[in-house]
């Protein structure tokens, strides 16, 4: 008897034992999933905080991006500091948009003119240009004659009579002409690098593309007319003031060798230093001296800046 009666003790503790642990983990359990669904809200809640601030974040720094068109004729210096002795980081070109990063707010006097330098981005560069050549908002507009006195070596004659601008291809492979003003409208031709055309009109609305901003304009090339984007279009411009002509010359030196004699009064345009390249388009000579790439016709060299007329050359 006394076996049987601890038989059934022992019997009856391991099934109490067996309960009480299936009880305790299941316990656990819920406890587990209870903390898991409160990490994954927790989680789901971040995330959606997350994405809300992205998107506000977003929204403000969309809203507060502000833009300017250069309306230099010549383009604009853009410098290390806001004071023209500073150094020279590139010039902006002609109908470019820039990004203002900062306003100034410190009227400094060049010449006639008097605004605060602004600190700009302009594709990959970033530095302080003086405010009284630029447009705030992005809407660009005709900036040079189109009488502009330039040596026209297009491969097709166009007609610049009732043209607002002249401007020159840039596009290293050429620049498409599309009968809508959108890169997906159809291609009426490809306009070569370093022809030159002639701006109808600029639409109101600017826009970006690999970067670079611009805006959409109607243009004519030969007898054919369409939109090209202009953010591919040089529209800087300088006239020779030497009476006795401007030597061309491979270098920006007075020793390099010359390649032509640009005529008095024409109009050359400055070239543009391409994305993501070295700026090797204004020299200074060491000696306060700067030099200009410039290209007249199917010519393209430098030019001592002294003998050009440089709008902005503050």
């Amino acid at each position: 008897m006394k076996l049987k009666y601890l038989s059934t003790l022992i019997i009856t503790s391991m099934l109490l034992s067996n309960c009480g642990g299936k009880s305790e983990e299941k316990g656990k359990d819920k406890k587990s999933e209870t903390k898991s669904e409160e990490k994954s809200e927790k989680s789901e809640n971040s995330s959606s905080s997350t994405e809300e601030k992205s998107e506000e974040q977003s929204e403000k720094k969309s809203s507060e991006e502000e833009k300017a068109v250069v309306i230099a004729k010549s383009g604009l210096s853009l410098r290390e500091t806001s004071d023209r002795k500073s150094k020279l980081i590139t010039v902006l070109p002609t109908n470019a948009v820039v990004e203002i990063v900062e306003k100034g707010t410190e009227d400094v006097k060049i010449g006639s003119k008097k605004a605060p330098f602004h600190k700009v981005k302009y594709s990959k560069y970033e530095g302080y240009v003086f405010g009284a050549y630029l447009k705030m908002g992005g809407k660009i507009e005709g900036s040079n004659n189109a009488d502009a006195k330039t040596a026209n070596t297009n491969t097709e004659a166009t007609n610049f009579g009732d043209v607002i601008q002249k401007g020159l291809v840039i596009a290293k492979s050429g620049l498409t002409l599309r009968e809508q003003p959108n890169a997906k409208s159809k291609s009426i031709t490809v306009i070569a690098r370093n022809q030159e055309v002639g701006i109808l009109n600029f639409l109101d609305e600017s826009v970006e593309i690999k970067g670079v901003y611009g805006s959409w304009c109607q243009v004519r090339y030969g007898k054919k007319e369409g939109y090209l984007f202009s953010g591919y279009i040089n529209f800087s411009m300088a006239k020779v003031s030497a009476k006795s002509g401007l030597k061309l010359r491979k270098e920006p030196s007075k020793d390099s060798d010359q390649i032509t004699v640009i005529p008095s009064g024409a109009d050359v345009y400055l070239i543009v230093t391409p994305e993501g390249e070295e700026n090797t388009d204004v020299i200074d000579d060491g000696q306060g001296h700067l030099w200009y790439k410039v290209r007249y016709g199917k010519f393209e060299g430098y030019a001592y800046g002294e003998f050009l007329e440089i709008e902005a050359g503050c």
